[in-house]
């Protein structure tokens, strides 16, 4: 299958292949820069069923973060609904379609394709939805963070550990917060990721790892 384009915009083989499984897409319409409620008929025709609650749970609470903080709430929606938008893509899909776009992966990546959802989301957000940089950016570090966190990426990254349907111990502690001071949030909520995965013996993305230093250093 040969790469679908609209005015430059490009829509690889593998994410091709995928919409067309879904039967709820046409490769040829122009995805790029869609109404707010037109783009959420989208994501969730391409989101698998069960994660459609999360990722509008997920709107809804940056869009409630971003009003809280000061940030652009209509960034913060879209950022929300396309966070997921290629999670339903097993590992092979991931490294397929990161491979399509020319991204070079480093050895975590290329070890970890279940973790390339937030990368390749990102790409297909910029790329297919010709989403502004700021929604590009947020939706490719909401799993693992990074050093110099923006206010957009740090409202994504605690609003998906947040949204309403998320039930673990101590999601109480990380929605009070959120709202009361968002880089204690943001802390929090990596270093819970970070103990679990070493509790499972996982591998830890660097980025992660360099987040947690940088809020450290911040105090």
């Amino acid at each position: 299958m040969g790469t679908s384009r609209t005015e430059g915009y490009s829509c690889p083989p593998t994410l091709a292949s995928y919409m067309e499984e879904t039967g709820c897409c046409q490769l040829n319409a122009d995805f790029r820069q869609l109404p707010m409620e037109k783009l959420q008929q989208v994501v969730c025709c391409l989101v698998k069923p069960g994660r459609i609650a999360h990722v509008l749970g997920c709107r809804d609470t940056a869009v409630a973060l971003a009003r809280h903080w000061g940030a652009d709430e209509t960034d913060a929606a879209r950022a929300g609904l396309l966070h997921d938008i290629t999670k339903a893509l097993d590992g092979q899909r991931q490294l397929t379609l990161a491979g399509e776009y020319g991204i070079i992966l480093n050895a975590f990546q290329q070890k970890n394709p279940k973790t390339l959802h937030a990368l390749t989301g990102s790409l297909v957000a910029q790329r297919l939805f010709g989403e502004e940089e700021a929604v590009v950016q947020a939706i490719r570090h909401h799993t693992t963070g990074k050093a110099n966190m923006k206010l957009l990426e740090k409202i994504i990254y605690v609003a998906d550990y947040i949204e309403p349907n998320r039930a673990f111990s101590g999601v109480e502690k990380l929605r009070e917060l959120a709202f009361t001071d968002l880089d204690a949030a943001l802390k929090l909520g990596l270093t819970m990721t970070l103990d679990l995965l070493n509790l499972q013996g996982s591998e830890i993305s660097p980025e992660s790892r360099e987040a947690l230093a940088w809020l450290n250093e911040k105090g």
